[in-house]
């Protein structure tokens, strides 16, 4: 997987706020993972093996937006819409779909 510096560091920030419990999960994306018969396994294996990450420019509150595609465990090919947020202690990764 080729990805650039803007992208490696992302990646690098989503999965240290997913370590750290420093996310935030939206009723949407539990939505479309139940539709899917997705998991939390599921986001976890894309987050640890990406195919792929690419900016996904800002979201409506102008916070960096990112879509981190991968396989599920299953290997179906899914993608993973987030934000880039920080709050008074650090940063925080907010979870807004999954297709």
């Amino acid at each position: 997987m080729s990805m650039d510096a803007e992208a490696r560091n992302a990646l690098s920030v989503i999965r240290k706020c997913v370590a750290a419990g420093r996310y935030v999960v939206l009723p949407h994306f539990v939505q479309r993972l139940d539709e899917r018969g997705l998991f939390w396994p599921d986001v976890r294996a894309v987050l640890d093996d990406p195919s792929g990450v690419r900016n996904d420019g800002r979201d409506r509150y102008d916070r960096p937006k990112w879509i981190v595609a991968g396989d599920a465990a299953d290997g179906l090919l899914i993608e993973i819409v987030c934000v880039l947020d920080e709050d008074e202690h650090d940063n925080v990764t907010v979870f807004i779909t999954i297709y």
